[in-house]
């Protein structure tokens, strides 16, 4: 930030010997002359003559502060308010010195007196907020800027620099407003228009954030900072190639740019081209085979091409040049992490940590390696220690946020996911999260708020968008689903799995010749689509058509390779509904064993159980459900049936008891609790076969017939 200009003003003196007041006169005009040195031989003469001429120590501290002799320039700043306490220059030149010494908290008391003395102006605040500033006082520094545009409404560097507290406070729509005024009253300042992009670029306007960075580099060509977060950019939108040759560019400006190489990787991948990175970090190698961070990002793409083996052996290479590069055993603990080696994986966390202490990643790896061993507790606190260390690591607070959700702690997992967006806004996977603690706490608005903020994000990830569908449809937000995919389908005419998407929501919605339809163009777009042909096969279940279902789904199977669950999944369903029980078991079993997080195959296991009279079995698998998801009303319906199936009826009208306050508009647990009540003695019966009835149920007017007239 800019540096005081200390001005020297000659003032009449009234209380000095002769002799002294001629040494001042002299020494002002060297001052004048820029011969400091001279002028501070004079100025100590006139104290030797007089020492209580405190004018004499002011310009003394003056000429001192101007050959950046500040300790000197402090000593006398205090010397001349011991003698002349309501001289307000020496507080506030005082106060300057200390912040340069970088004594912020001592300045911010001098700039207090200064201003409490009520010769205010533009300067005292503006100095004031600096020093605020660099205690990470952003919020009083953004007041003190504001204060001292009361002064100075057309300085540019009020605008600017309230607009970098308000980006470090991240509030970066505020400070675009805040620069947007800078570089109208200032358009030639390339920092000022660096700045912008920064903050174009964590709001996800990374278009605009290009445009900045060409014309701050137009400006500067030699800001390496500004080529490599163009590079970045450029990678938001899909721009591999531009991003590639900005972070080459970047290497060549400043070799040792913090993480260039890491995005360099990243870029080379996204490129859809692997072997090009490789063959870049393999030449880089060869020009500089004792460059251990080469190996770490050389190992890094071998990672994310999921060929860790090889990694881990180009990590090794590193430790082996830099034993002391934390950075190596947190890459090595991924990899290892990744091959469920989670003895190793904690090993090389633990060795990350002894290296750096402050090395974020290593402890959340180390975390992730506890949890997948059930060790919660070790795990929760080494994610603690994560956000501890690096309070502005976005990437630990997602982590730690899906821990406690899984703990089925949402309201603290939802105060992690709103740190972790308030850090990362620009990440539309971090959406997806919150969107998922939303749902969980019953916040519909909020889900549909955070799904619009993500749309608009534009993310170049399209598999996020199909993961966003998912998690509508599984919450019932079925419009919302279709609206959504309506929307990408225009702009991704050609993306197979939107079609399958919005063909669920379709079929939710009781449009099953419209979803088939959309199943049917993905299946044009992707024969080797198995969700297409899975999906299909369930409208034609829901339709009635069994054979036409099973060839569905068997296909859907066998071009998956036997790797789909819900597959396997729905194929149950089909065997249910044909009094398959044993084939639906073995079905939902598969989908199990290839993904244990299923819940709903727990539930359906535990319906075809209690069809086959395993009690034990059904409650079991049921329970199980109801344990992963105590407030799904679909849970509670299917135990219901379940309990109902063993002639347990006033189990099953508890159950549906509970899914009607879950749902009071749904019309399937009122047919079915009166169903219960018809088998148990018939008390109450009628009266919910006929809400049914009101709610739309056509099944109800068969029931009322049966056990009402």
């Amino acid at each position: 930030m800019t540096r005081l200009l200390i001005i020297l003003f000659l003032l009449p003196f009234y209380c000095l010997a002769q002799t002294a007041d001629k040494y001042i006169q002299e020494g002002n005009e060297k001052v004048n002359r820029k011969d400091y040195k001279g002028a501070i031989a004079d100025f100590t003469k006139a104290v030797q003559l007089n020492d209580k001429a405190s004018k004499a120590y002011f310009y003394r501290a003056n000429a001192e502060g101007n050959i950046d002799d500040n300790n000197a320039a402090i000593a006398d700043y205090t010397k001349t308010i011991e003698l002349d306490p309501n001289n307000t220059n020496a507080w506030f030149y005082r106060a300057n010195a200390k912040n340069t010494i970088k004594d912020y908290k001592g300045a911010i008391t001098d700039f207090d007196k200064a201003i409490s003395m009520s010769t205010r102006n533009a300067d005292m605040y503006h100095y004031r907020a600096n020093a605020k500033s660099n205690l990470g006082d952003y919020a009083g520094a953004v007041e003190d800027f504001t204060k001292a545009m009361e002064f100075a409404p057309n300085d540019p560097q009020l605008y600017e620099y309230r607009g970098i507290a308000k980006a470090n406070l991240h509030q970066d729509k505020e400070a675009i407003i805040d620069y947007n005024k800078a570089v109208k009253l200032d358009p030639k300042n390339a920092d000022l228009i660096y700045y912008r992009a920064n903050s174009k670029g964590n709001i996800g306007d990374f278009k605009g954030a290009i445009e900045d960075y060409n014309t701050s580099l137009s400006l500067d060509p030699k800001n390496a900072n500004a080529v490599f977060y163009r590079g970045n950019a450029e990678g938001n939108v899909g721009n591999y190639k531009a991003a590639i040759a900005d972070y080459k560019k970047t290497i060549e400006m400043d070799p040792k740019m913090p993480n260039v190489y890491k995005f360099l990787a990243n870029a080379l991948a996204n490129d859809d081209n692997e072997q090009a990175a490789l063959d870049y970090f393999g030449n880089q190698i060869k020009k500089d085979p004792n460059n251990a961070e080469l190996y770490i990002y050389d190992g890094l793409v071998k990672s994310n091409m999921n060929r860790k083996k090889e990694a881990i052996a180009e990590f090794d290479k590193a430790i082996e040049l830099d034993p002391k590069n934390s950075d190596a055993f947190q890459s090595r603990a991924d990899a290892r992490l990744g091959l469920k080696e989670y003895t190793g994986a904690t090993e090389d966390a633990n060795k990350a940590i002894e290296v750096d202490a402050k090395n974020s990643y290593a402890y959340i790896t180390r975390a992730r390696a506890k949890a997948a061993q059930h060790d919660t507790s070790v795990a929760m606190a080494d994610l603690n220690r994560a956000v501890e260390v690096a309070p502005k690591n976005d990437y630990a607070y997602a982590i730690r946020g899906d821990m406690k959700y899984s703990l089925k702690d949402y309201n603290a997992a939802m105060a992690d996911y709103n740190k972790m967006i308030e850090l990362g806004a620009s990440n539309a996977e971090y959406y997806l999260r919150r969107i998922k603690g939303r749902i969980k706490l019953g916040d519909r608005k909020g889900a549909l708020a955070d799904t619009k903020d993500m749309i608009d994000l534009n993310s170049r990830f399209q598999r996020l968008y199909v993961e966003l569908g998912k998690i509508l449809i599984d919450a019932k937000f079925y419009k919302e689903a279709l609206d959504l995919y309506d929307k990408l389908i225009k702009t991704h005419p050609k993306n197979a799995d939107f079609y399958v998407e919005r063909g669920v929501a379709k079929q939710n919605l009781g449009n099953i010749n419209e979803a088939i339809a959309d199943y049917d163009t993905a299946m044009r777009l992707d024969t080797a689509s198995g969700a297409a042909y899975y999906n299909r096969g369930n409208a034609k279940f829901v339709r009635g058509d069994y054979d036409g279902a099973l060839k569905d789904i068997n296909l859907a199977i066998k071009i998956s390779k036997e790797e789909d669950g819900e597959a396997y999944f729905v194929r149950g369903n089909v065997r249910v509904a044909l009094k398959n029980y044993e084939g639906a078991i073995d079905d939902y079993n598969s989908a199990l064993y290839l993904d244990i997080t299923n819940t709903k195959a727990f539930a359906y296991r535990g319906l075809a159980k209690s069809y086959l009279n395993d009690a034990e079995g059904a409650n079991a698998d049921l329970g199980e459900a109801m344990r992963i998801d105590p407030k799904n009303e679909d849970f509670l319906n299917l135990r219901g049936q379940a309990k109902f199936n063993l002639k347990d009826f006033s189990g099953a009208i508890k159950d549906y008891d509970s899914a009607i306050a879950l749902d009071p508009q749904d019309p399937s647990p009122y047919l079915n609790r009166g169903l219960a009540k018809a088998g148990r003695d018939n008390t109450g019966a009628c009266a919910d076969m006929n809400k049914a009835l009101q709610l739309g149920s056509k099944a109800a007017a068969e029931a009322l017939k049966k056990y009402c007239h």
